[in-house]
């Protein structure tokens, strides 16, 4: 019996929920820029679009704690989130072994506009 010096690779299921922790942190930054925003502008109802915003932020929220559940069963651990020129970078630990996940922001921003679509209950097809 030969034993392999290299580690084992991520499962799919790993990298997806990486994946879904990048997004909606990036998701979240987005969120609070835009109530920021919003609280700045001379609209007659800002609240309403605040208080919508703020929904989906809890809702967001409690998908990252699930996550991190998720992540925490499969030995999945975050170590290091890096933000760069051409891409977002998050080193994380997968079962004792160093992983990297590197997504561009191009990619990244289709991400994070498809899940705040889905909580605004959008389909993007249509516009």
């Amino acid at each position: 019996m030969t034993s392999s010096t290299s580690a084992p690779s991520p499962a799919d299921e790993d990298h997806r929920l990486i994946k879904g922790l990048v997004v909606r942190t990036l998701l979240l930054d987005v969120l609070e820029r835009d109530i920021h925003t919003l609280d700045t502008l001379l609209l007659k109802m800002p609240e309403v679009y605040i208080l919508s915003l703020t929904r989906i932020q809890n809702n967001v929220l409690k998908e990252m704690l699930a996550l991190r559940k998720q992540m925490r069963t499969r030995g999945v651990k975050v170590l290091e989130e890096k933000r760069e020129a051409e891409g977002i970078e998050t080193l994380y630990m997968c079962r004792g072994y160093w992983q990297r996940f590197y997504m561009l922001w191009t990619f990244a921003r289709n991400e994070v506009k498809k899940e705040l679509s889905r909580h605004l209950e959008m389909d993007l097809a249509q516009t």
